[in-house]
């Protein structure tokens, strides 16, 4: 049972990243894809709770080769995919991944159950994928406000943080378009074009929306 569900997630910190990363060897921890669900689902709604907070943050998740040097400290081709996805590509608030990762997941899915554990990871394999979608300009992206997300964390996360997330969206898009900032005009732009996408799985009620939204204006 522990090698099944105990597999190790560690982080690291500097400057103003955060470093999020698991080994996917399996010689003691039999599930690995089980910590890579949850650090999409852990960063999806950190993702959230940062821009409802007028916190912005991008991000990008790869696989690859690395090695621990010392506590709590990665170093490797990982680390440098991902930081290449969240510097060049990521562009604007959003979490790109990367292609080594996507191929991991689609390898995991399409494997034939022979265990327990394979029969496990292919269905977690199966909801990873199901958490990504593709984005305007074909990267793939963290599908951070899709039903799939709704589901596995409805009962712990409040749709409010995604109304205040949305209301900034709103904000920054808006000021940027007076400024006449063109880069950032763009970049808000496209995040409010993927939030307009996805608000209905959240609130099925335009009207309630939008009321919503007038009582978050008159607060501000």
């Amino acid at each position: 049972m522990e090698s099944l569900t105990n597999h190790p997630i560690k982080f690291q910190n500097f400057s103003d990243s955060v470093v999020i990363y698991l080994p996917l060897r399996t010689d003691k921890y039999k599930l690995p894809i089980r910590g890579i669900y949850g650090i999409l689902c852990a960063t999806a709604t950190t993702f959230l709770c940062s821009l409802a907070a007028k916190h912005p943050i991008r991000g990008g998740i790869d696989v690859g080769v690395a090695m621990e040097i010392s506590k709590k400290e990665i170093y490797g081709a990982a680390l440098a995919r991902a930081y290449s996805l969240e510097s060049n590509q990521a562009q604007y608030p959003r979490i790109v991944l990367g292609p080594e990762l996507i191929d991991y997941l689609h390898y995991t899915a399409s494997q034939n159950p022979e265990n327990v554990q394979s029969a496990i990871s292919k269905r977690i394999s199966e909801r990873c994928l199901d958490l990504i979608t593709i984005d305007d300009d074909g990267l793939p992206i963290l599908d951070y406000l899709g039903e799939t997300l709704k589901i596995s964390i409805a009962n712990k996360f409040d749709r409010d943080v995604v109304l205040k997330a949305y209301h900034n969206v709103l904000k920054y898009s808006s000021t940027y378009q007076k400024e006449q900032n063109s880069k950032l005009a763009f970049r808000y732009s496209n995040l409010r074009n993927y939030f307009d996408a996805r608000l209905e799985v959240w609130f099925e009620d335009p009207n309630e929306l939008s009321s919503q939204l007038d009582k978050l204006d008159e607060k501000v």
